[in-house]
């Protein structure tokens, strides 16, 4: 199901269980950091426990959401609130007064959306479709808008998010085998360009993206003779082997393979777990680093 901008992109497909990931110990946390544990539900969405205003569930780790938070009224106890955008199957509304947001026991937060003329109020929408499909227990989201004021670490193989406020954290490192894309958050997120068969297609990197691959019918056409593009037998998903981004060439597997106007290559649930990942608002990039984990695979692009 598609939602409007600010929330994620859902699917029917289901996906194998998520890739055993390898727990080791931690490092211990520099000054002035902190330390978020995560898991990763059946379909590889990277969910955070918490609590809002005391009600305790999970919220997805979202940067193509742009809010700090946007929260699931039909599972958390919040009043009518004022209408204030969206469309016949998805109503936002604003809720004010002070709600609280507890982020594993680690951090206590204001439970605001950080944008829009109410900075200071919650945001919701009724999740109970996504809520479904994520967890029972769904708070809701939290965006780029909360992690825009950290240099932020998604750790897959520790499932750890290390989060370094801004003024505290130091250059981030570019090992030479990492990957640097642009990250330049917006609603949408600003797509950077990957190269494709020499086809250039815009391109996002995102926590709760369905790995898909969309071109125009002529451009499938177009980049046909290079063979990079090949059929993953009764899957229905494709491989590109490979793409080119960020200086690198880089092997996907099983993508989704759509034709429309609006080209877009997703890159998400099933690519950012081969990689530690560090999103550095003070340049706008994120640096990919690969950790040695194979990606899960997918049963079906059907």
């Amino acid at each position: 199901m598609k939602v409007a901008a600010f929330a994620i992109l859902l699917a029917a497909v289901p996906f194998a269980a998520a890739a055993k990931t390898e727990k080791k110990h931690s490092p211990r946390p520099a000054t002035g950091e902190i330390v978020l544990p995560f898991q990763l539900n059946k379909e590889g969405f990277p969910l955070i426990k918490g609590a809002v205003d005391g009600k305790p569930g999970v919220f997805l780790l979202d940067t193509g959401t742009y809010d700090r938070f946007l929260l699931n009224r039909h599972y958390v106890p919040l009043d009518q609130g004022v209408h204030v955008g969206g469309d016949e199957s998805i109503v936002l509304r604003r809720h004010a007064g002070a709600h609280k947001a507890d982020l594993a026991g680690v951090l206590k937060v204001p439970a605001s959306s950080g944008n829009g003329k109410n900075p200071d109020a919650a945001l919701s929408i009724d999740a109970r479709q996504q809520q479904q499909d994520i967890d029972p227990r769904f708070l809701g989201w939290l965006g780029w808008g909360f992690f825009k004021k950290y240099v932020t670490t998604i750790d897959y193989r520790r499932q750890v998010v290390r989060l370094m406020p801004l003024a505290k954290a130091p250059p981030t490192p570019r090992p030479p085998e990492s990957i640097t894309l642009s990250f330049l958050p917006s609603s949408p997120v600003r797509p950077f360009v990957a190269s494709i068969g020499g086809h250039s297609t815009p391109t996002v990197v995102r926590t709760t993206g369905w790995d898909s691959l969309a071109l125009q019918p002529a451009n499938w056409k177009r980049i046909a003779p290079s063979k990079v593009v090949k059929p993953r037998p009764g899957k229905g998903c494709i491989a590109v082997t490979p793409a080119t981004f960020g200086g690198k060439r880089v092997d996907l597997v099983d993508l989704e393979r759509s034709e429309r106007q609006d080209e877009r290559l997703t890159l998400g649930i099933g690519f950012l777990p081969r990689f530690t990942s560090v999103w550095d608002p003070r340049v706008g990039k994120v640096i990919l680093t690969p950790n040695g984990t194979k990606p899960p695979q997918r049963r079906s692009c059907a």
